[in-house]
């Protein structure tokens, strides 16, 4: 989600209108200044929706969701018979009449609406299955790219899918999003917000007279059924192999530098924090599915953490962010088709990370996104390779890439060419992965107390599933979970976009580095799972905003200028989040999972 999100709500003005005096603020200590400035802006978008009545109690969804979970049993024994399958399949998302109908393009807000003028590069959805061959059924690995797809979307296509689950004994289905801010609108909260809210609000406030709805209900019903056509046949063409896994980096970039080994460094240069206090991920995690029969593709599962946004944006000759695009992931997935593999791409911890835009003084933003996946698709590949074996590769030769790309002159040197450089003769190490699959999901309840999504819940905008007590308080629920692959690879599911440091417990998960000076309410990930290199797949079976540690949250955004960011910090990932307590809620869910696991070990 972007900050520029805000103007569709049209609370600027009126939170603008409520603040006290610069230098009233200004004379208060940071904790006292954020809290007063939260009162007023709470008080602002309240404004907004008064008088509207309260969304429903409860739901027959939110009672059927327990019984849905994955009951999968865990094992830790391998069989003889334990062997991995698996089959992949992708269909293109992009609907035929792209060039005739109206689509709206999310990730940044704009008024109008951003529809889209054009196809820049392909969007999909990619799917891999995953099977250990011990009869407790086939794990669907899907990813989209979109923005995000809700819970309530997610179990509609489980629903599509379940009576072929059923005959072909499908244990559960993972959908995740990639995250693209140049992908078709999926949440229903980047078209005409402004038509929505005013005949919604006019509707409501009478009790009669037809509501909008926000989604494109015409795109969903083509999106759920492609994506339902990706999962059969990746299902029918599932065959035996063996999975390997690659991984570098740290969950954290405390402590790296350019003399840091391979190992620790993994991305570092590629991606970058915009939330202070800063810090990211620097993990990439490769994953290798090697088919026994030979005349079958490899497929390559990528992980890592940084936000698919550069063609999204609008600069001056550079690109004008209306264009349908996969962003880097489009460029990864071309990479590995052109040395032919098969590809899928899962985001991680990418609350406010991002890839580096590489070349931005001289490349356009199509160009960038392209650099960026190329890139890291090289380096995912590159990282298992010795020096020789490099140099001898076409693919991996850095000087044969600058020559490629056609973008290096006058002693230019490619950022893959330091990458190399650095490198030297370090090699990561490729593991084999016992044949042993085994996945919990558990549901996480969640207090709603953003009152944005009071205002998104009032007014019926999106795919959201909030609910109201009767006290007035509002909740939702999601999906968290953990898949472990072998007896070493530990991945937890997210439903959103993590705060790094709820991963890795760092930085603002502290006392010292946090606003509040307080600590994180929960128990960072990794500390949870036991494993300092737990990996995260994020926006997972669910896309409920920025999940931000409690210690750190505060509700108060007036834009990202300098004077703003001097009185309140850099707070705008919180008015896209369910509340304070929602990395909480994520953290002690998957704290629970882990308990379970050891008492079932």
């Amino acid at each position: 989600m972007k900050k520029s999100a805000i103007v569709a709500l049209g609370i600027g003005a009126a939170v603008t209108a409520g603040v006290v005096k610069y230098k009233q603020l200004e004379n208060m200590d940071m904790i006292e200044r954020c809290q007063k400035g939260s009162r007023y802006f709470t008080r602002a978008i309240s404004r907004l929706h008064e008088g509207l009545p309260h969304p429903p109690v409860d739901c027959e969804d939110e009672k059927a969701v327990g019984e849905e979970l994955c009951r999968r049993d865990y094992v830790t024994t391998i069989s003889k018979k334990n062997v991995w399958r698996s089959g992949y399949a992708q269909r293109s998302i992009v609907p035929e009449d792209i060039a005739t109908r109206k689509y709206c393009i999310a990730g940044n807000t704009r008024l109008p609406a951003n529809y889209a003028k054009g196809v820049l590069d392909d969007v999909r959805v990619r799917v891999l299955t995953l099977d250990d061959n011990s009869g407790r059924g086939t794990i669907v690995l899907c990813c989209v790219d979109c923005i995000g797809l809700s819970n309530k979307n997610v179990r509609k296509i489980r629903n599509m899918l379940a009576d072929f689950s059923k005959e072909n004994n499908i244990s559960y289905i993972n959908i995740s999003s990639t995250h693209t801010h140049s992908s078709i609108d999926t949440m229903g909260i980047w078209g005409e917000l402004l038509t929505v809210l005013s005949n919604n609000r006019k509707h409501i406030t009478k009790g009669e007279g037809q509501l909008l709805d926000s989604c494109d209900n015409e795109y969903m019903a083509f999106l759920c059924e492609k994506i339902c056509e990706a999962v059969r046949e990746a299902t029918l063409n599932m065959c035996e192999g063996k999975l390997y896994e690659s991984y570098m980096g740290k969950s954290t970039m405390q402590g790296i530098t350019e003399d840091s080994s391979l190992q620790e460094r993994g991305l570092y240069g590629y991606v970058w924090d915009r939330r202070e206090p800063y810090d990211c991920s620097t993990q990439l995690l490769r994953l290798r599915f090697v088919p026994t029969d030979k005349a079958k593709k490899e497929t390559i599962l990528l992980n890592f953490s940084a936000h698919p946004y550069i063609n999204s944006m609008k600069e001056r000759n550079k690109g004008t962010g209306d264009m349908i695009s996969g962003d880097f992931v489009y460029s990864l997935g071309d990479y590995f088709e052109r040395n032919d593999y098969n590809f899928i791409f899962f985001n991680g911890a990418v609350a406010a990370v991002y890839p580096t835009r590489l070349y931005s003084n001289r490349l356009d933003l199509q160009s960038q996104a392209r650099a960026v996946g190329e890139e890291i698709g090289r380096i995912a590949l590159a990282m298992t390779a010795t020096k020789a074996e490099i140099e001898r590769s076409p693919g991996l030769n850095p000087t044969s890439y600058e020559v490629e790309s056609g973008v290096f002159a006058n002693g230019q040197i490619s950022q893959y060419k330091r990458w190399i450089e650095a490198k030297g003769e370090q090699v990561v190490e490729e593991k084999e992965i016992k044949p042993l699959l085994n996945l919990i999901v558990d549901k996480a309840p969640l207090k709603v107390d953003n009152p944005i999504f009071y205002m998104v819940a009032k007014y019926r905008i999106g795919a959201y599933t909030i609910l109201s007590g009767e006290g007035g308080e509002y909740s939702s629920f999601t999906e968290v979970g953990l898949l472990e692959l072998g007896d070493k690879r530990r991945v937890a599911f997210v439903p959103g976009e993590l705060e790094p440091a709820v991963l890795s417990g760092s930085q603002a998960v502290g006392k010292d580095e946090s606003f509040s000076k307080t600590e994180f309410s929960s128990v960072p990930l990794k500390i949870s799972a036991e494993d300092e290199d737990l990996t995260v797949f994020g926006l997972t079976n669910d896309a409920i905003g920025y999940i931000i540690p409690d210690n750190d949250f505060s509700m108060m955004f007036l834009g990202t200028g300098k004077v703003m960011k001097k009185l309140f910090g850099n707070h705008y990932l919180e008015i896209f989040s369910f509340g304070k307590n929602t990395a909480v809620s994520i953290a002690d869910a998957f704290r629970g999972i882990c308990e379970r696991i050891k008492g079932e070990k």
